[in-house]
């Protein structure tokens, strides 16, 4: 390991040499001199022809540690239903998925009395996932950097997070556009004007068939499910929220649990500066089986590539990182299912929502 890659897994908090894991060892400052060493001359100022002939061995340094961020920053949020492959560059990005368990247990229901059974046999398909470019970009003054006013992980934060909220998009979009396939039982798929609590238990029930569901949601959906206790003494009819239920709402906004079922809620954010545009759709919840092929395939082609472009009018440098992400959604939709709210705000996706619903509005507002 050479000394810039030991010093970037330091600053990013990954495991280094026994001899450099003291406690309050300063590896942003350890890396800055180490980059003035390649960049500078010998009073420290930045020496623009040193740093043309050096660039490449930063720009391996910064690919390189995208290339384990990335990953592992989606599957953090995403690892309970989404399987991950990475390839290298031009290689054919594919999956082999099993099929043919359905199709079996239909099989074992047909014994005739002599004891002769029909056969099946568990296939495995292959498919391929076509890949789009993603890229991000960031302003980093070197001199700034060097002096202590700009970080290398706010860069990085600002690219990953960035790179993170487009492949969201695109493994919300894969599910959504399941929405009205034809092979969507109509037992699978919820459409409300507000949160149905016994079409949400319905939902749950037929895909609790497949495995142990679990709701994953945002918090803006996750905030308006309930499950209440009906009390008919004396004739009054009173909804009533369980003490663990009101606690987990005043703790962290929203039940842990819908009639057994787990809620889990993923990762949220805004992808532009004026707060109006939501990373995830508000709307939609999935109830996905857990122990079953993961639904969604996410595939990395190749390695993340950084490149610069010069930042007219002053002396920085804009960095422009660039990756290709295929994803797909290759499970048949009967035994997972969705959810819309319509009652909730679109956060940036009214649009979209509308044209999948066209007989609910949803609203932005």
């Amino acid at each position: 390991m050479n000394t810039l890659q030991m010093l970037m897994n330091g600053v990013f908090g990954r495991k280094v040499p026994a001899e450099f894991a003291a406690e309050n060892y300063d590896y942003e400052q350890a890396l800055r001199d180490e980059i003035a060493k390649l960049i500078c001359d010998d009073k420290g100022n930045i020496n623009r022809y040193k740093f043309e002939r050096n660039k490449y061995d930063l720009f391996e340094l910064l690919s390189q540690n995208l290339e384990e961020v990335l990953p592992r920053t989606v599957m953090a949020a995403l690892d309970m239903f989404t399987e991950v492959i990475r390839v290298p560059q031009g290689t054919r990005l594919e999956f082999r998925v099993t099929r043919g368990k359905q199709r079996g247990k239909q099989f074992v229901t047909r014994a005739t009395a002599s004891g002769n059974y029909e056969a099946f046999r568990l296939d495995r398909d292959r498919f391929d996932v076509y890949p789009e470019a993603i890229g991000g970009s960031g302003i980093m003054d070197f001199e700034r950097y060097l002096d202590g006013i700009e970080s290398m992980v706010d860069l990085y934060e600002v690219i990953n997070e960035g790179m993170v909220d487009r492949i969201y998009e695109m493994v919300q979009e894969a599910l959504l556009a399941t929405w009205n396939l034809a092979g969507r039982p109509a037992a699978n798929k919820v459409s409300a004007s507000a949160f149905d609590a016994a079409a949400m238990r319905k939902l749950c029930s037929t895909v609790a068939a497949y495995g142990a569901p679990v709701i994953y949601c945002s918090a803006q959906f996750a905030a308006e499910m309930h499950h209440v206790i009906i009390d008919t003494a004396q004739n009054n009819v009173t909804k009533l929220l369980s003490d663990q239920d009101m606690n987990e709402i005043r703790e962290q906004g929203y039940i842990g649990k819908f009639y057994g079922t787990p809620v889990v809620v993923l990762p949220q954010s805004f992808t532009d500066d004026t707060n109006t545009k939501l990373a995830m759709n508000p709307c939609f919840a999935y109830v996905i089986p857990s122990g079953r092929e993961k639904l969604v395939k996410l595939a990395f082609e190749g390695s993340p590539y950084f490149r610069e472009w010069e930042h007219e009018g002053d002396n920085g440098v804009q960095l422009q990182a660039y990756v290709k992400v295929g994803v797909a959604v290759v499970s048949t939709p009967n035994y997972w299912g969705i959810y819309y709210n319509a009652g909730i705000a679109g956060g940036g996706w009214a649009a979209y929502n509308n044209a999948l619903e066209p007989g609910k509005t949803n609203s932005d507002t």
